[in-house]
């Protein structure tokens, strides 16, 4: 059963995969039929997702590919998807996510800055953001490489109720304008 919320600002609505789209917010202040789809669709208001995934490795390609369809065109697609594959790469790896019944959730923001977050079901550590020692190790540098991509990161939670970690990418920011 996959969860995913579409929400515009003071509005959201929650629907079930294969439930019909939930009808479009009322415009505020006139009529829809005074706007064109793309002025309601690309309107001054946030767009915001949210879904959560089973917490299975092949579900990593899947929060990427979740990600790209929803941020297609924007310039920093490509850190996006970056951040995306590390944020759900590590859940799966270093919280209590890969056990039986674990899940990690995604919410993406379409703003500008655009903002990812990822929340894990807690357990084996906290997620900190360390230099590299060794820049040639195998493991280490995910957080690392996404702080230095991304305007702002943060993480929130503790071991036992979960993490959440999210990160803002300027909008026009492109993954090789400055990486590491």
């Amino acid at each position: 059963m996959v969860r995913i919320e579409r929400s515009r600002r003071r509005e959201s609505n929650v629907f079930l995969d294969g439930d019909p789209e939930p009808r479009p917010p009322r415009a505020r202040g006139f009529g829809l039929g005074t706007r064109s789809a793309d002025e309601w669709l690309w309107g001054p208001d946030e767009m915001r997702w949210r879904r959560a995934f089973s917490g299975r490795p092949e579900q990593v390609a899947l929060a990427r590919e979740f990600a790209g369809a929803l941020l297609a065109g924007a310039e920093c697609l490509d850190v996006v998807e970056f951040v995306v594959s590390e944020l759900t790469a590590n859940t799966i790896r270093h919280s209590r996510t890969a056990e039986a019944g674990g899940w990690f959730g995604l919410e993406l923001v379409f703003d500008d800055p655009v903002y990812v977050a990822v929340v894990d079901n807690g357990g084996r550590g906290v997620p900190a953001v360390k230099e590299p020692v060794d820049l040639l190790a195998t493991s280490g540098r995910g957080l690392y490489a996404v702080s230095q991509l991304v305007c702002r990161m943060g993480i929130e939670g503790n071991p036992q109720c979960g993490h959440k970690v999210w990160a803002e990418v300027a909008l026009d920011r492109e993954l090789g304008a400055g990486l590491l």
